[in-house]
C-alpha cells in the first residue's frame, strides 16, 4: 500500500512541476501541451469519481478550451481527493473489483489496484509527451522522473 501512496504523492508533485512549466511558457506555444495536461487532470478526476462509487458520466475527458478549467484547482482537488481516499482505503480492498461505466457508457469491473496503477502510469506517460511538446515549442520542460522526486527527499 505504501508503494501506491508514494506513486500518488509523486503524481501530485509531477503535476505541480508541469503546471509551473506551462505557466512559464508563452500561452500560444503551450496550448497543445496544456490541452494534453487537462486531459491528464480530467482522467485523474474521472477515476477518482469512479473509485468513490459515483458516476463520471458528465465529466469530459478531453477539453478543447484551455481557459475552461483551472489546472491549479484540478491539481488541488485531485491531489487532496486521492490522498484522502487512499488514507481511508483498507489494504485488503485493493484487489476488490470496482464497477463503473466508461465515458462511452460501457460497463466494466476492474480491481482497485489496477485502476490506481493505471492512473499513475497514464499520467506519467502523458507528462513525458507534454514535456516533449514544451521542448518543441521552445519552452522549458520540467523533469518529472520519480528518481528526481526521490532524490529531492519528496518521496
Amino acid at each position: 500500500m505504501q508503494t501506491i501512496r508514494t506513486m500518488f504523492a509523486h503524481m501530485d508533485w509531477a503535476n505541480r512541476q508541469l503546471l509551473e512549466a506551462l505557466q512559464a511558457a508563452p500561452k500560444d506555444e503551450a496550448s497543445q501541451a496544456t490541452l494534453l495536461f487537462l486531459h491528464v487532470l480530467q482522467a485523474e478526476r474521472i477515476w477518482l469519481t469512479r473509485l468513490r462509487g459515483e458516476s463520471s458520466e458528465g465529466i469530459r475527458l478531453w477539453v478543447d478550451d484551455t481557459d475552461s478549467l483551472d489546472c491549479a484547482a484540478l491539481i488541488e482537488a485531485n491531489g487532496s481527493g486521492f490522498q484522502a481516499w487512499l488514507d481511508a482505503l483498507p489494504e485488503e480492498e485493493l484487489d476488490q473489483p470496482v464497477a463503473y461505466r466508461s465515458q462511452a457508457g460501457a460497463p466494466f469491473e476492474t480491481s482497485t489496484r489496477d485502476i490506481l496503477i493505471h492512473v499513475a502510469l497514464h499520467g506519467q506517460y502523458h507528462r513525458g509527451q507534454i514535456n516533449t511538446l514544451l521542448r518543441q515549442s521552445g519552452a522549458d520542460p520540467k523533469p518529472v522522473d520519480y528518481i528526481l522526486y526521490a532524490r529531492l527527499g519528496e518521496g
